[in-house]
């Protein structure tokens, strides 16, 4: 124990380091292994009580499965225009998916992406996300976005380094539990280690009776589009803080309407600057906002390649 600091303090900043820990890496077993599985004086057990405690929602999404490395290979095979057998004989060893594996998942987006999407129609979606348009309450044009630093993920369309929106995964018919754990990992990280309750407290407040204003399809991931509006004390740009995305800013929507002038751009980010630039229009009008529905390019891209397949 540090000279001068109380049992209470110490317990704390122990407290405030794992819950730091957790939101840097996403999972007690990556905490674990970050830390080379040395003693840190609490329980696995322990760590998901301390982290109850503090109100984290915890994170989810799946390991690097097969079924992803799959996934990703296929995207390479979209965005090179590389067959997919002489891109199969490219991969490094520790590639698992035999090739059969690789033609059957591409034989089966073959079906899906032939189908009508109904709207109401879920069972073709694998997995949720919730995503965040967030405004300042002085110009709702302006949008956060930052560079999202953490492992890329091409089964999502989601390179190192890329713009992106605050998003992450969810469970089925989450709503503002959803909202309540992207801003604590991907927007008010720092606020949330200072004072988790008052945190939590007034994120309630910002996010209740939150709807999604738009979905969109990316790969097997149906993302609920949810806007925000910051109050003045939390629209500064010092206030934001995360593990996982760094150099917050404000942009115009319409910027994000340009990807060519982006250098790299996550999926789908095009699509929500669309679908809410509508979305503001319909409010203009003083319409009922009802949630729309979207495919990103990417998913189109996937129906054009097996087009292109198809046509050999």
């Amino acid at each position: 124990m540090k000279e001068g600091v109380s049992p209470k303090e110490a317990v704390l900043e122990f407290e405030r380091f794992i819950v730091s820990e957790y939101l840097r890496y996403g999972s007690v077993d990556e905490i674990l292994r970050a830390n080379r599985f040395k003693n840190l004086g609490v329980s696995y057990p322990g760590i998901y009580h301390i982290l109850k405690r503090w109100g984290v929602v915890r994170s989810l999404g799946r390991s690097n499965l097969p079924l992803t490395e799959t996934l990703e290979l296929l995207v390479r095979a979209i965005e090179g225009k590389i067959p997919i057998q002489t891109l199969y004989r490219g991969m490094p060893p520790s590639f698992r998916p035999r090739l059969a594996t690789v033609h059957r998942v591409y034989n089966e987006t073959k079906k899906l992406v032939k189908q009508e999407v109904e709207i109401k129609e879920r069972k073709n979606i694998r997995r949720v996300g919730t995503a965040l348009v967030i405004t300042p309450g002085w110009d709702s044009r302006q949008i956060l976005v930052a560079r999202d630093v953490s492992p890329a993920r091409g089964d999502v369309g989601k390179p190192h380094g890329s713009l992106s929106l605050p998003m992450g995964f969810s469970k089925m018919g989450e709503k503002e539990k959803a909202i309540l754990r992207v801003l604590q990992q991907e927007v008010f990280t720092g606020k949330f280690l200072e004072s988790p309750a008052e945190f939590n407290k007034k994120a309630s407040g910002l996010i209740d009776g939150s709807e999604p204003f738009m979905f969109i399809d990316i790969a097997d991931v149906r993302v609920a589009v949810y806007h925000l509006v910051l109050p003045p004390e939390l629209s500064s740009p010092d206030n934001f803080s995360s593990f996982k995305l760094k150099g917050f800013k404000f942009v115009d929507a319409e910027e994000l309407l340009h990807p060519d002038d982006v250098v790299l751009l996550r999926r789908g980010m095009k699509e929500i600057a669309q679908g809410y630039k509508e979305y503001g229009a319909r409010l203009a009008e003083e319409l009922e906002p009802q949630p729309f529905y979207v495919d990103s390019f990417f998913n189109q891209r996937v129906a054009l390649l097996v087009a292109d397949q198809e046509s050999v």
